[in-house]
């Protein structure tokens, strides 16, 4: 009776999305991403690894789904891979047992899959062109996280290479919750196709813990999303 009950649901849900337009995109985001900073005070090895980290070249990859409510809201999801992380020029801080000189650098980088659920609601719009606010939350499953080692004007020592390739900071859970916001345009080039940019920002809630000082920051994204739109419906 359950199992019936629940497939209902969801031929009745899909019907009602069916019946509305909606429309799927490819995106390809391009983004920098950081950890947020800390405003307090900090011990002096904590103030030493901050200082060392720099933002890092990432991006995010999939599709998403947008389903109107009416004429101004749409609702949305999406499955998108998506690399968080940052680089760190101080090696030599985080890693105390191992002797590696400031030559030495760091991108720690975690590979997720992600899936948001956000709204947006259109501000403008006419033949061509609409403009629209966006907010929602993400939920992301880490796939891996690792440390890409390299070397300013040098080649990598395989051992040292080997003992750097662990990250210093730790997930505290595979998944993890965060927020999106954001503005975007679309424009059309028939009535079913447009193309569209957004200007994201993300913040993860889950902080990340630093083995060696035990501080705890949250990564952050901001970047643009290029769409590539179809409407279904």
């Amino acid at each position: 009776m359950k199992q019936t009950l629940l497939l209902l649901l969801l031929v009745s849900g899909v019907n009602i999305a069916l019946a509305q337009r909606t429309t799927w995109s490819v995106n390809i985001a391009p983004s920098i991403s950081h950890r947020l900073p800390q405003t307090k005070t900090l011990p002096a090895l904590e103030e030493s690894v901050r200082n060392g980290e720099r933002p890092m070249h990432t991006f995010d990859f999939g599709i998403d789904f947008r389903t109107a409510i009416n004429d101004h809201w749409y609702v949305g999801t999406a499955l998108l891979y998506s690399q968080k992380g940052f680089a760190n020029t101080h090696v030599d801080i985080p890693y105390p047992n191992i002797r590696v000189s400031r030559a030495h650098i760091i991108d720690f980088i975690q590979n997720y899959l992600e899936i948001p659920f956000f709204v947006t609601r259109t501000v403008f719009k006419n033949d061509r062109f609409q403009l629209y606010p966006m907010v929602g939350v993400t939920n992301s499953l880490l796939i891996a996280e690792k440390n890409r080692v390299a070397v300013r004007g040098g080649e990598v020592d395989k051992d040292v290479e080997e003992a750097l390739t662990k990250p210093y900071l730790r997930t505290k859970q595979v998944h993890n919750i965060g927020l999106l916001g954001g503005f975007g345009i679309q424009a059309s080039v028939d009535p079913k196709t447009f193309i569209g940019l957004e200007a994201q920002s993300k913040v993860m809630l889950s902080p990340l813990a630093d083995i060696s000082s035990q501080s705890q920051r949250n990564l952050y994204s901001v970047g643009l999303n290029f769409r590539f739109v179809r409407t279904l419906r």
